[in-house]
């Protein structure tokens, strides 16, 4: 199913209510959908039209009620990480304080609490409503736990305020919980690639850690796998955990990344040898890396451009050699 028609099945009931002359012709557009998923698009004129299809749906044909926050409770799988000092929720909750609730939330009535609601998207919503005494504004729909992480991602995904982390542990949690990856494409609205990419910094950096880092929304997907590389290394995990435990560490998580990465990245440079082999002429041809584990020599192309494909074309003689001398 696409996330297009994903979110409108979500609304389909309520936008039938609401405009029973188009129920059949609605229907009839619904019958022609494929599969569970289909392949996703990346374009930005497909994620602004799943946009503009919640927000009709919410517009025009949803049931929007107004509910106690109390009674809410939050999704079965987290997208966000917590935090303390959160800008972006100090102006939620400013402009709900002013101008009251815009955007409704969307929940489900909860399928082990009578009389309570679970939550698909919107907590930062309910939070704010919370701390200000105001009741939240809520379309509450049936939805199979399929359904709510789909809308709770999808959502998201539109909205583009979830960073990489964030996206990364929400991706494992749901293959864990035992979701399949396409359901996970759509939900993130990504494709295979990318989302192996975040799995797999997911599954490297511990989420305890990942979490007393928090969000840090500037630093991207290179930045995070390159300190999931890192972080194989135990020693590696120790210094991060050491500094994170730091009483007097910055509330600002990209700061935190930052200080994160430089320990992570620390001693593993202090280890590494780096010199610069130059020929006769004293023209510098290569730079060789040593550590304990590898080591890695780079050729300068510019410098002598077949002096690589030279020196390949020769590894098996050299390895030969090498193990005639050690017999």
């Amino acid at each position: 199913m696409t996330r297009r028609n994903v979110l409108k099945s979500i609304f389909e009931e309520q936008l039938a209510a609401a405009n029973p002359g188009t129920k059949a012709e609605a229907q009839g557009r619904d019958r022609v959908l494929a599969g569970p998923v289909r392949t996703m698009s990346l374009t930005l004129d497909k994620i602004e039209e799943e946009s503009r299809v919640l927000q009709e749906a919410l517009a025009t044909g949803a049931s929007v009620v107004d509910l106690d926050p109390q009674l809410v409770d939050v999704s079965f799988i987290r997208d966000r990480f917590p935090s303390a000092d959160d800008p972006a929720f100090a102006a939620l909750k400013e402009s709900m304080r002013s101008h009251g609730q815009e955007v409704p939330i969307l929940v489900r009535p909860h399928p082990g609490q009578g009389g309570r609601y679970q939550a698909a998207y919107g907590h930062r919503r309910i939070a704010a409503a919370r701390e200000l005494g105001l009741k939240v504004k809520a379309v509450v729909r049936s939805l199979d736990d399929q359904q709510l992480v789909l809308a709770q991602g999808i959502e998201n995904s539109v909205r583009r305020d979830l960073s990489f982390i964030e996206r990364a542990i929400f991706a494992k949690t749901l293959e864990d919980s035992g979701y399949d990856r396409p359901v996970i494409m759509a939900a993130l609205s990504t494709d295979k690639t990318e989302l192996s990419k975040m799995i797999s910094v997911a599954r490297a950096v511990p989420e305890d850690l990942a979490k007393a880092i928090g969000s840090a929304p500037k630093a991207g997907r290179r930045r995070w796998l390159q300190l999931a590389d890192l972080l194989q290394s135990e020693d590696a995990v120790r210094r991060v955990e050491l500094v994170l435990a730091d009483p007097d560490m910055t509330r600002d998580s990209d700061a935190r990344f930052i200080r994160a990465l430089s320990a992570a990245s620390e001693r593993e440079a202090a280890r590494s040898t780096t010199r610069i082999w130059k020929n006769s002429a004293g023209t510098p041809l290569a730079r060789i890396s040593r550590d304990k584990k590898t080591t890695v020599v780079r050729f300068d192309e510019k410098a002598e451009p077949d002096f690589a494909g030279f020196v390949l074309e020769r590894l098996d003689a050299l390895y030969e050699e090498f193990r005639s001398r050690q017999s």
